[in-house]
């Protein structure tokens, strides 16, 4: 497996790792140190080769551009998630979906909790564009400890806060 730190503009670093399938885990941190522990966790070293097609998409992401992230993926999860995280790699750039919603979309509307489990279990932030999941009052929610970043993120995508309800 490979292991790279991508320095966003935001105020975090995007640490990613990736076996030659596709990108397994993708998640942001508040340092590069934390990133680095993690790995230690797991008995990896950063390497910090680099998959410059995924970074340039990032750059320009990160640059306000919108843009479809797209990158083949070796992730794994229960088959409720894996619906979960389909459904929510289908929200627009710069659009917000409530958490009802997303459990409706998957035929079960009244696990809008269940959904924000399988969310918050999220392995690729941004590929699975968990932030654009708010809650059905127009809350944010949660982001992983790093809620303040949420709202970076939507307000990058100068997303509409009003949810699409169903």
């Amino acid at each position: 497996m490979n292991s790279c730190i991508y320095k966003t503009p935001l105020n975090a670093v995007l640490g990613y790792i990736w076996t030659d399938r596709g990108l397994r885990e993708m998640s942001f941190y508040s340092d590069e140190e934390y990133f680095r522990d993690y790995l230690e966790s797991l008995s990896l070293k950063l390497n910090n080769e680099r998959l410059i097609d995924l970074e340039k998409m990032l750059d320009s992401y990160f640059r306000g551009e919108p843009i479809l992230l797209d990158y083949p993926l070796d992730i794994s999860g229960t088959d409720f998630q894996k619906r979960v995280w389909e459904i929510v790699k289908q929200i627009p750039y710069g659009q917000v979906r409530s958490y009802k919603w997303v459990a409706s979309k998957i035929g079960n509307p009244k696990a809008a909790r269940a959904v924000g489990t399988a969310i918050s279990r999220n392995p690729v932030v941004l590929i699975i564009p968990c932030h654009r999941v708010i809650r059905n009052n127009g809350s944010l929610g949660r982001y992983g400890g790093m809620d303040w970043l949420k709202e970076r993120l939507l307000r990058l995508e100068k997303a509409s806060m009003i949810s699409e309800k169903i």
